[in-house]
């Protein structure tokens, strides 16, 4: 029974792990996108909405980490793209960018 136990016990733990079908860890943070836009024109809020970026390496363990570099990445983004700023929403991902 305990021999059932422990190779039920591993091959969940398995599962937790591992990587994405993209080659990226299931357990980081490996990419920010923008998720939605306010943006006056329609062909801004489209380019706004294409952005993604990859994180580096192996990505983040920490969410608020992913989350820090992405707010750097969209503010960036914000800044050179536009002259006057607007609202957008985005999110970390476990997968790379698409």
């Amino acid at each position: 029974m305990r021999k059932i136990f422990i190779l039920s016990a591993i091959f969940v733990l398995s599962a937790c792990g591992g990587s994405n079908g993209d080659g990226s860890s299931k357990s980081t943070y490996s990419s920010c996108k923008i998720t939605s836009s306010q943006a006056i024109f329609t062909a801004d809020r489209d380019n706004d909405l294409k952005q993604c970026w990859n994180a580096g390496g192996n990505g983040y363990e920490s969410q608020g980490d992913a989350m820090q570099w992405c707010e750097k990445q969209v503010n960036a983004y914000i800044a050179n793209q536009y002259l006057i700023g607007h609202t957008v929403n985005y999110a970390v991902e476990s997968t790379n960018c698409k």
